[in-house]
């Protein structure tokens, strides 16, 4: 890997790190064989590559929360992308699909308690929304945090 390359992925690692921070105070850049961000609640691996490798990045990730149970997920800058605090929100961001489960669950979206042949769709009557009936619509829900 060129210098310059490196260079590039340590600014990507400050740049993401800096953004977290707006949410998690102590968010900044790990260094050695362990979390590219610490101090938040889940493991990202930090890429900024030119070569697309999504599997063998979400194996990296993986290996690390093993043991430890988190929730993991790869951002990668990719080329083209700036490296400003403001181009973050554009980096690319995945993760295994049990992961976005689990991270859907622990965030409320598991709340539907029928067997879901018994489940009937309808528009909500506030915002249009389909929904699924007699459960809150998570539309307006949102829109109200």
């Amino acid at each position: 890997m060129s210098q310059s390359r490196k260079y590039r992925g340590f600014k990507t690692e400050r740049v993401v790190s800096e953004y977290l921070s707006q949410w998690w105070p102590g968010a900044t850049v790990g260094r050695g064989m362990g979390k590219d961000i610490v101090n938040i609640p889940v493991d990202i691996e930090i890429k900024s590559r030119s070569q697309f490798s999504p599997m063998e990045w979400l194996r990296q990730v993986k290996k690390r929360t093993e043991k430890t149970g988190e929730l993991s997920l790869v951002c990668v800058r990719m080329n083209g992308q700036g490296d400003s605090q403001e181009a973050v929100p554009e980096y690319l961001a995945f993760m295994s699909f049990g992961d976005l489960v689990q991270l859907l669950l622990r965030a409320g979206y598991g709340e539907i308690q029928k067997d879901s042949v018994e489940l009937e769709p309808e528009r909500c009557a506030q915002c249009g929304s389909w929904k699924i009936k007699d459960v809150p619509c998570r539309t307006c829900a949102n829109a109200n945090l």
